[in-house]
């Protein structure tokens, strides 16, 4: 898809970021266990159910949160990787290349592996 405005005057880095924080956004908020408990606690209903499905919020939206963390050191790695066209792609368009998702995959799987 290619933008009608003008991208703005920023680092490449950033750039990219922009142009992919939809889709890593959408990836980092996947439900995971605790998006599964509250959803269990809120159907459960009552004062409990509400009580335990704030705090499964809670840890949901700090593990996105640390997702998103990741993501965003992954997509400031990838940024360098690069070329001149590419680049030049990226500040005409506002698009990073198709390869770029996979290599920010690639680091984000990368850095899980070093914990």
């Amino acid at each position: 898809m290619t933008r009608t405005e003008p991208v703005p005057n920023l680092p490449d880095d950033r750039l990219c970021w922009l142009a992919v924080r939809d889709q890593v956004g959408r990836r980092a908020a996947r439900p995971g266990a605790f998006g599964w408990l509250t959803a269990l606690f809120a159907a459960r209903g009552g004062q409990a159910g509400r009580q335990a499905a704030g705090l499964a919020g809670d840890l949901r939206r700090d593990r996105t949160s640390g997702r998103l963390h990741e993501y965003a050191f992954a997509v400031d790695g990838a940024a360098e990787t690069l070329t001149a066209e590419e680049r030049a792609h990226l500040r005409a368009t506002g698009e990073v290349p198709e390869r770029f998702l996979a290599e920010v995959e690639r680091r984000v799987a990368e850095r899980r592996a070093r914990r």
